[in-house]
């Protein structure tokens, strides 16, 4: 009869150990999935603002003009924002990071400029868009104000 008692008890724990580890999956693969979305409409968000700062005054100038959207700077800001969901699980790599991101970002706009390929203009659009192709999926977080 104890034995029986025994292992019903254990039945019972290892179900609610079950029960709990079935909602930590849920909770993420649910933050997954909201990460994947932010993703794809920030690349949605970067496509349509290259096509109108990069591609669309390309194609009225009728040639190679400096002041278009650097291509360069928002792949790098793109991956930068990919990357970014691995490091944000340790707290302590945050800083560290954006101190990297923010330098691999100087150092691609000043190759570009460098390299004669941009103006300040075409890096500055570069940088605008990519900023708002971040904040736009996100805004309620950013409303509620930048923790880190």
């Amino acid at each position: 009869m104890k034995k029986n008692k025994t292992r019903s008890k254990k039945t019972k724990e290892t179900a609610k150990k079950q029960k709990v580890k079935n909602q930590e999956n849920k909770k993420l693969n649910t933050k997954t999935e909201q990460q994947l979305i932010w993703i794809s409409y920030t690349a949605i968000l970067m496509v349509i603002g290259l096509i109108f700062f990069k591609y669309l005054p390309m194609y009225l100038s009728e040639g190679n003009i400096l002041y278009d959207a650097s291509y360069h700077v928002l792949f790098t800001i793109l991956l930068l924002y990919i990357l970014w969901f691995f490091i944000d699980q340790k707290k302590s790599w945050r800083i560290p990071y954006f101190i990297f991101s923010g330098a691999l970002i100087i150092i691609v706009s000043l190759q570009r400029i460098i390299a004669q390929e941009h103006n300040e203009v075409g890096i500055i659009l570069a940088l605008l868009i990519g900023a708002v192709s971040i904040i736009i999926p996100r805004w309620k977080e950013f409303m509620g104000g930048v923790k880190f």
